[in-house]
């Protein structure tokens, strides 16, 4: 999965089917982990860039892959980072709204739109 730095706090990943789905995943997870776990021992680690999740390539979503989109977004926020998902496919996007992911994750239609709403929240918090 390309991770492209778009600025100093916000970073972007291309989601792609499994079994590279669930690699990614677990390597933002690590990520954020060490992040989250050095803020609770008190320790200055780096700080969380917020992630824009590209999903214009996913075509198929399965239980745990919906697990691990929960976990990276639990684990960003411990890290004090957002999640935004974007470019979801009317197939997914079923899955999405069976599963009340849309309730829990914050959506845009593509990767700028999602730029452009992690740029506004900051501003704003």
């Amino acid at each position: 999965m390309p991770i492209n730095d778009w600025s100093e706090s916000i970073q972007v990943a291309e989601l792609q089917n499994d079994p590279s789905f669930a690699d990614d995943m677990a390597v933002l997870a690590s990520g954020y982990q060490r992040i989250a776990d050095d803020l609770k021992a008190g320790r200055s680690g780096g700080k969380a860039r917020h992630l824009v999740l590209d999903m214009r390539h996913v075509q198929f979503l399965n239980s745990s892959n919906i697990a691990q989109l929960l976990r990276v977004r639990k684990l960003a926020q411990l890290a004090g980072a957002q999640v935004r998902i974007c470019s979801v496919s009317d197939r997914i996007w079923g899955v999405i709204l069976a599963t009340d992911l849309d309730r829990i994750f914050d959506f845009s239609e593509d990767v700028t739109t999602a730029l452009a709403a992690m740029q506004m929240s900051k501003s704003a918090g």
